[in-house]
């Protein structure tokens, strides 16, 4: 079954065979063993494009759910004998995976040490879309889309504020500026798709400031590659509180208040609708009682 999974995945024979580490011949026989037990195509070519047939499908969808079937008396079963094992699939948007994740898997691991954790990090779009394709089993990421398939479950809560460098002569000696200020500035932001620059945009126009108005000079991918630009240069960034108590306790970076306007957001737990799987329902009830149990900041 798991050759028939990566060949809907990839829709590729090559690259099933790369992800499960066989060759390709085998996956090739083990597609056509298992059509003539379904008696049915599960696949077809269309030119060069590999495309799942009606019959596929059709076995794809029973198939996940017998899976998922079979993870959740392998859970009751673990459960039964005091234990929690299995797989976890998580999915982070950057902020989180860089800064907090590590901190609860370090904790979690130390109590379930039977479960393995995958973690892939990207921006919120990308862990979205993760879960539509089912590559992660639950997300966490910044800010809310419309999409009516997928659950948000509030998790902690953030703030980003204005940063830049000690040295910054623009901000030299200054603690806060007023809103209209920022017109003035030079801004590094995150790329197309994070959920920072979602949250930031709206929380701008509430004050009258126009997201597209901003002098924005450079676009990198990370927080990390922000903080060190902003080190170097005269230029400022919305980020979270989170990830920049190092530099602030280091006396690297400084945090700019803006007269009356403050960008407060939650982070939040994201899966499927419906009743999700019992191992990542014990990750998500165990990371929101670790953050209100301490001070993840102090």
């Amino acid at each position: 079954m798991a050759v028939f999974f990566a060949a809907v995945k990839h829709l590729s024979f090559t690259k099933a065979a790369q992800e499960l580490n066989i060759s390709q011949p085998a996956v090739s026989k083990s597609i056509h063993e298992f059509e003539i037990q379904a008696g049915k195509s599960l696949f077809e070519r269309n030119g060069n494009r590999l495309m799942v047939t009606e019959a596929g499908q059709l076995i794809y969808k029973y198939a996940q759910e017998l899976n998922a079937v079979y993870e959740q008396i392998n859970e009751g079963l673990d459960m039964l004998d005091g234990k929690i094992s299995g797989d976890l699939r998580l999915g982070a948007s950057t902020t989180l995976s860089n800064y907090i994740v590590p901190n609860i898997l370090a904790d979690f691991h130390a109590a379930y040490p039977s479960t393995q954790i995958k973690v892939l990090h990207g921006n919120s779009q990308q862990v979205e879309q993760w879960l539509s394709e089912k590559t992660i089993d639950l997300g966490i990421l910044e800010g809310l889309s419309n999409n009516s398939c997928l659950k948000y479950e509030a998790f902690l809560k953030d703030e980003l504020v204005l940063v830049a460098s000690q040295a910054n002569s623009k901000i030299k000696g200054r603690d806060f500026i007023r809103p209209k200020d920022l017109l003035d500035l030079e801004f590094v932001i995150r790329e197309q798709g994070s959920g920072t620059n979602d949250v930031l945009r709206k929380a701008l126009l509430q004050i009258g400031v126009n997201w597209h108005d901003l002098n924005i000079k450079v676009i990198l991918a990370s927080t990390e590659s922000i903080k060190n630009f902003l080190l170097h240069s005269n230029c400022v960034a919305y980020l979270s509180v989170y990830s920049i108590m190092k530099e602030l306790k280091g006396g690297e970076l400084k945090v700019v208040d803006i007269e009356g306007f403050e960008v407060k957001r939650d982070f939040f737990f994201v899966h499927p609708q419906g009743v999700i799987n019992r191992l990542p329902e014990v990750f998500y009830k165990f990371a929101k009682k670790k953050f209100s149990d301490s001070s993840f900041s102090s």
